[in-house]
């Protein structure tokens, strides 16, 4: 028994010391035909002092002399991390592996540099971040590709690139006007990241902007776990003294702490920034100045940035190609309600990889159009919108918005909780509703997407819209389909002088299960609508959220909300009903209005001298 137990012993401590040095084994860069190396990274100096984190990867068939075009991102996610002793060990073993970017696999395949930017204050990069999305960080962008020109692999053309954060910044770079910037592919990107994922319809995002935050601070101090090291020190920094240094001087805004207290997008955050002024739509002049043709990427179901992508399309003049499709956040994900979406973790992963080729293939395609071809060849379309139509699984393009051929349907609110074509004859009809504050969207919905880009999955909505205040049309008589943006008109009275109040888009099918298709929400405070020009063309009701224009509610007085819903294109079955759900707090996300717990009764009213309804962009299918 001793024997065995000693050579039990024996083996224990062989696999300990093939793990320890399989976990000191280091990467080799590998060396282009042209005899330089392929990944290299190096502190580029902007005109303020702040040493910034360049991340440089050449073709993998580079050869010596040889320029060519480069994609920039700039992202304070960080651009490249160690990996752990423990990762380290596991992959050099076989048993582990780093999962590889296809886009950026791609990129270096097809004879693209790729030059990746920690933005100040974050990753290896020196500097503080006062804000996100700072006018230092977007200054910054201009000035790397000025360096950018003047490498020795560099053609002088750039585009810019990146996802969510990134996606931002992409579109913030053509603010620079530098000459090599040619082409810019924002995916996933927030037009107006306070209407669209903190604050929309004025109603804080609490879960989203919480994790956010403290995922940024994490990030900015460089916290580590079992399978990542931290950020990367770039070349040269071997015993890691100045990463050590500009990580010691990182500091970041809480960005929660600021924005939960805001109630209107004039606020502001910190000095130099008011909440609406992180939007790019504060840069038209410029980005319109730049006449850089822009490629843009966004889900139906991802925050209400698809409503921003619309509004953006609207409001700049550039060569511009928008696609809306059935995806998460990131575009990982397939989500069309009406279809089987994949379920186990292998499904996900093949799908994931599925939905990140074809998304890598036609983005590059956009770069090859404006980066390796003449001008005077370019054939991608100057201006359109090509998106897909739920439930029928379609792709369609229009270069207008709305899309020609759909007429505003009004359905008005009638008794028995009916959806009716007819506005109400009687004069007294009213409805009356206790606020459940526990009504939910779910954990999956198209703002938890927002939190890394995970799947989208709403369940049937039959029960829960047994909390909710409903009305439901007749069986349809033909198919439908529905495209452009729902607006909800409520005349109602609360027993609060504020409050959060939901709209659902849904569809009931003969069975009585319920499909989700949108939402709308607007907080009471901000129900004025108004005509002035808010800096960028609005789709829906124009709510400003601006402290000139709050107003609280008087209780038990009534009040008119006009609710503009996400954007949707939605096909929908003859013998199925359309519903609108409301409800007055989201226990899933958002910040609960008000939030003393006092309960909360809304009169809705639906009579002849007061209508309640929704105007669907609506057509009938043959």
């Amino acid at each position: 028994m001793k024997r065995v137990i000693r050579i039990l012993c024996f083996i224990l401590f062989m696999c300990i010391i093939i793990f320890m040095m399989a976990g000191l084994i280091k990467d080799k860069e590998p060396i282009t035909p042209g005899g330089q190396v392929q990944h290299q990274s190096t502190y580029v100096t902007m005109k303020d002092g702040t040493e910034i984190a360049v991340r440089i990867s050449l073709p993998y068939d580079l050869q010596k002399n040889e320029k060519v075009p480069t994609i920039m991102e700039s992202t304070r996610y960080g651009t490249r991390n160690k990996k752990s002793f423990i990762l380290n060990a596991l992959i050099n073993l076989g048993i582990g592996k780093e999962p590889p970017s296809i886009f950026y696999e791609t990129l270096l395949k097809s004879k693209y540099a790729c030059v990746r930017v920690d933005a100040r204050g974050s990753g290896a990069s020196y500097g503080t971040r006062a804000m996100e999305w700072s006018k230092e960080e977007i200054d910054d962008m201009g000035q790397i590709m000025e360096w950018i020109k003047h490498q020795p692999w560099s053609n002088g053309k750039v585009g810019t690139y990146g996802i969510s954060y990134s996606g931002n910044t992409a579109e913030l770079a053509m603010v620079s006007n530098h000459p090599s910037l040619r082409a810019a592919a924002p995916l996933y990107p927030d037009f107006d990241p306070m209407a669209q994922s903190a604050i929309p319809g004025g109603i804080y995002n609490e879960v989203l902007i919480e994790e956010w935050s403290e995922s940024n601070k994490a990030m900015d101090a460089n916290v580590k776990d079992l399978f990542n090291g931290g950020a990367a020190p770039v070349d040269g920094d071997q015993q890691e003294k100045r990463l050590k240094e500009a990580i010691k001087g990182h500091h970041t805004i809480d960005i929660h702490a600021a924005i939960k207290h805001v109630l209107y997008y004039d606020d502001t955050l910190v000095d130099g920034y008011e909440a609406s002024s992180l939007a790019p739509y504060n840069y038209k002049e410029a980005i319109q100045k730049s006449k850089v043709p822009l490629y843009v990427r966004v889900g139906w179901h991802d925050a209400a940035t698809v409503n921003g992508a619309i509004e953006r399309y609207l409001t700049y003049d550039n060569d511009h190609t928008l696609i809306i499709g059935p995806w998460s956040h990131g575009g990982w994900h397939f989500y069309d309600p009406y279809m089987a979406n994949a379920s186990t973790q292998k499904e996900i992963m093949e799908e994931r990889k599925h939905l990140e080729t074809i998304q890598t293939n036609e983005t590059l395609s956009f770069f090859d159009t404006y980066l390796k071809e003449e001008e005077t060849d370019v054939t991608m379309p100057k201006r359109e919108i090509k998106y897909y139509t739920l439930g029928e699984g379609k792709w369609k393009t229009t270069t207008h918005w709305p899309v020609e051929g759909f007429d505003n349907k009004r359905l008005y609110f009638s008794d028995h909780d009916r959806l009716d074509q007819r506005k109400p004859d009687k004069s007294n009809g009213k409805d009356t509703y206790n606020v459940d504050f526990t009504a939910s969207t779910g954990n999956s919905n198209r703002w938890f997407t927002n939190i890394g880009g995970g799947p989208i999955n709403y369940p049937d909505r039959a029960e829960e819209d047994q909390k909710l205040l409903t009305y439901t049309s007749e069986p349809l008589e033909q198919d439908i389909e529905i495209t452009g943006v729902p607006v909800v008109t409520l005349n109602l009275s609360s027993t609060a002088a504020d409050g959060a109040f939901y709209v659902y888009l849904e569809d009931v099918d003969p069975s009585g299960s319920v499909t989700y298709i949108t939402e709308g929400q607007l907080r009471g405070l901000h129900r004025k609508v108004t005509d002035e020009d808010l800096g960028y063309v609005r789709i829906g009701p124009n709510h400003s959220f601006l402290r000139k224009d709050g107003e609280l509610l008087s209780p038990g007085e009534n009040t008119e909300l006009k609710i503009g819903m996400i954007a949707t294109s939605v096909f929908i079955k003859k013998g199925h009903r359309i519903r609108i759900a409301i409800a007055g707090h989201d226990a899933a996300n958002f910040a609960r209005i008000p939030d003393n717990h006092e309960e909360v009764i809304l009169h809705v009213q639906r009579n002849s001298r007061l209508a309640s309804y929704v105007e669907l962009p609506m057509k009938i299918r043959k």
